[in-house]
């Protein structure tokens, strides 16, 4: 629960802030990209970027948690494979 409101604050702190920049910033620029161009508003252009931000972090951190999920189950098995490696071993010695 503390994890989820760690989380779920910092979001909406920066929502708050992002709705007080357009609030103050209304103002209209020319957006030029490859294919066409946009007037759009100020509040817009950061909007669009601070998705594509969200978006492109979302990506990595999703890439980072596969990767130490991998990890994770290589060792896991490793572990496995010596644990009943050494049971094999020790067997023989409690018999005698």
């Amino acid at each position: 629960m503390l994890k989820k409101l760690l989380v779920v604050i910092p979001i909406l702190v920066i929502f708050f802030v992002a709705l007080a920049f357009g609030a103050q910033n209304a103002g209209q620029v020319q957006v030029n990209f490859l294919a066409f161009s946009a007037e759009l508003s100020i509040a817009a252009v950061a909007g669009i970027f601070m998705g594509f931000g969200f978006l492109i972090s979302l990506i990595f951190y999703f890439l980072s948690t596969l990767r130490w999920k991998l990890r994770y189950q290589r060792l896991l098995r490793k572990f496995n494979k010596l644990r009943q490696q050494n049971e094999s071993e020790a067997k023989p010695d409690a018999e005698a």
